[in-house]
């Protein structure tokens, strides 16, 4: 073990070393230099497949012995519904051998959320045409897991997958009969390219992911495939004819599966720029980008029929821009696929449910999960998986808000704004290519279709709403971003050190304190909330009439954003309430905040924080507020389980509620942006929020 790590290391020193030479290759202006320094590249290629080959000899070889990063029998996994919940399924072998390898940490408590069963009837359906084309003798159309940062593609392609394959094909444990041909369980080759050399040119990039293929195919026993031969001459076309080869000596009895991660990085070529500022600085090699362009489409289009590939990225608006502009002679990429979108929400009650599994996990961790995370994550389960994770290993974040603002801040910006710059690069630059992402905040207007650029299309498939021919945003995390990273004119920004940001907790906590007050009137399952109010009452220290006639609460009432109904709604059922218990009053006065913070301007959000009592500012503060939406958010939670284990519904039992009318819900919300920062989304109840 502790060779072949020297070994690797003398792999990443050869690699630099090549970057080096390179780009003192491309300097050099004197013909002898440069023929010298591309001879001397030329070596060091072959040197460094020579490594790479012998990396992988010892890594076989040490999977033979069983000390291999694996070291377990292979897990064959496929879904099982649960009994109680539609939606919920669960990993379980198929064989003995798997049980056997099921039972190692973090196996047997995986699990896959899919509301309605939109996802797996989807991948069913890629896989029924997998299977004719496969009768057939004709290539099989790739699969493309579409979706936005932390949104479960890498789970769906390298986890979901595998399983609804081996339960479509495989449900009897020996194989699907069709057409009087009998299936051979499927193969599944995982390759993740991020860390694929993009600094050696294209026959380099090529030549790692050979290997990875090959390293795959180790793993899987395929014997033929693993021992491809890796060609000394590390050029393009020698590379990608091998891969070729690899695809060729799979087994024909079966499907086999290349499951492709960070994709993206076929796009990403580099170039090394010698400067003596920056001596290593790195540039997309725009040639090789084209050329890369060429080659991946034969590999995904030509493939032979038993290689089904299915590909996804963290950074798909790049994927989806060079897609746009490859070339379309035969088939054009961008229509000859077949995709899945991935939600960008998911609803309250799916989210619970994730939360509870995943709370089945932490019992074994030596650090309980805060409750006030599952309401401050964003209404996507991958992401409140991530943040799960993340609060269980790192250690610099005290509390979730602060856990949930540093994901979004030193994550998901940086990966967005990285990819769009790479998108501008692509369409050529010209700033009003992002203009159309902006006009996609407008709640009112949205945006013409036809003015958004083909990747921006296709990332958004699942994201937009489309009403009288304009396009609306359906996801508040995206609009979050693209207002942090773009300035009004459609300018990207440098980095997200320009961002300007108002980190507000306070403006979460009172968006979701308003959403709490309209579902439910204090009862007795509500105790913390009436409680809260009751404080609240006592530190304002005013009579029913007073709270009614003070300056805060009447200009909230009479908002614009309460015009449409609420207001009147308001006076005519509650007003009568409310002048005998002050209760009422700010219950209902929450209500109506909430309007203005979910549907105002920006400058209407900071001049409704602004106005807000500093004596009840002092809940948000003190955490009295967050400790009363977490409990009250539990509560929810088990009075639903209550529910199912009774077989009843929510409905059957209502609570008296004190219901204000909130207006029209807008399809997406301005107040994300750069001057209140992550606090300020607010979610529309049919759509997630941060």
């Amino acid at each position: 073990m502790e060779e072949q790590e020297k070994l690797q290391r003398k792999i990443i020193d050869l690699e630099a070393e090549i970057r080096v030479v390179w780009a003192k290759a491309e300097s050099a202006e004197d013909i002898d230099d440069k023929n010298f320094y591309r001879e001397l590249l030329l070596l060091l290629l072959k040197n460094l497949l020579l490594m790479k080959e012998e990396d992988l000899r010892k890594d076989n070889l040490m999977q033979i012995e069983g000390l291999g990063a694996r070291g377990l029998p292979a897990c064959k996994l496929r879904l099982r519904q649960d009994t109680q919940n539609q939606g919920l399924f669960f990993f379980e072998p198929m064989d003995t051998i798997s049980a056997a390898a099921a039972t190692s940490p973090g196996m047997s408590s995986r699990f896959f959320l899919d509301p309605e069963g939109r996802q797996t009837d989807e991948l069913k359906d890629w896989l029924r045409l997998a299977e004719k084309l496969y009768h057939q003798g004709k290539p099989i159309l790739p699969l493309f897991i579409n979706g936005l940062v932390k949104s479960g593609k890498s789970y769906m392609l390298n986890e979901v997958l595998p399983a609804v394959v081996n339960t479509y094909f495989c449900s009897d444990g020996s194989g699907r009969q069709h057409t009087g041909m009998v299936l051979s369980e499927a193969n599944f080759l995982r390759v993740d390219c991020l860390d694929c050399n993009r600094s050696s040119g294209i026959g380099g990039f090529l030549m790692d992911f050979l290997i990875k293929l090959k390293r795959s195919a180790a793993n899987q026993q395929l014997s033929a495939a693993a021992s491809t031969p890796v060609p000394s001459i590390c050029s393009s076309g020698t590379m990608s004819d091998a891969i070729q080869v690899f695809m060729r000596r799979l087994p024909r009895d079966r499907l086999n599966f290349l499951l492709v991660d960070e994709v993206q990085s076929f796009y990403l070529m580099e170039r090394p720029v010698s400067d003596e500022r920056k001596p290593r600085s790195l540039t997309l090699d725009e040639n090789a980008v084209r050329h890369m362009r060429r080659i991946l489409k034969v590999l995904l289009l030509n493939s032979p029929h038993w290689v089904a590939w299915a590909v996804t990225g963290s950074s798909m608006a790049t994927l989806w821009a060079n897609v746009a502009v490859t070339p379309t002679n035969g088939f054009a990429l961008i229509m000859h696929h077949h995709r899945i979108n991935l939600s960008p929400t998911v609803s309250d009650d799916m989210l619970e449910v994730a939360w509870e599994q995943l709370k089945a996990q932490d019992v074994t961790w030596d650090r309980a999960l805060p409750g006030d995370l599952l309401w401050r994550s964003p209404q996507q389960i991958a992401t409140l998986a991530y943040l799960c994770q993340e609060w269980r290993y790192r250690r610099t974040a005290r509390t979730a808000a602060e856990l949930v603002e540093q994901t979004i801040i030193q994550k998901i910006i940086p990966e967005v704004l990285a990819d769009l710059r790479t998108v501008l690069q692509v369409l050529g630059d010209p700033p009003e290519q992002l203009l159309p992402l902006r006009e996609l905040l407008n709640p009112t207007s949205g945006v013409d279709p036809n003015k958004l650029p083909s990747p921006f299309t296709a990332l958004l498939a699942s994201f937009t709403t489309e009403r009288e021919g304009r396009l609306f945003l359906d996801c508040p995390l995206l609009a979050r971003v693209l207002q942090a990273v773009t300035s009004e004119s459609g300018q990207l920004l440098d980095s997200i050190i320009a961002v300007e940001s108002i980190t507000s907790q306070m403006f979460m906590e009172l968006v979701v304190l308003g959403e709490r007050c309209k579902n439910s009137k204090h009862s007795d399952s509500y105790t913390d909330l009436d409680s809260l109010l009751e404080d609240m009452a006592f530190a304002l220290a005013l009579t029913p009439y007073g709270l009614l006639k003070e300056d805060w609460f009447d200009k909230v009432l009479k908002h614009p954003c309460n015009s449409r109904g609420s207001r009147a709604n308001f006076e005519q059922k509650y007003m009568a309430q409310a002048q005998q218990d002050v209760k009422i009053g700010l219950s209902g006065f929450h209500m109506l905040l909430r309007n203005i913070l979910c549907h105002g301007t920006i400058s209407e959000l900071q001049w409704a924080l602004e106005i807000y009592p500093p004596k009840l500012a002092k809940f948000c503060s003190s955490g009295r507020v967050s400790d009363v939406l977490t409990k009250t958010k539990m509560q929810d939670i088990q009075s639903r389980s209550r529910s199912k284990a009774l077989g009843t519904s929510a409905a059957a039992t209502p609570r008296a509620q004190l219901q204000l009318h909130a207006g029209p819900v807008r399809p997406i919300l301005l107040q994300l942006g750069k001057r209140l920062g992550p606090a300020a989304i607010v979610r529309p109840r049919y759509m997630g929020w941060m």
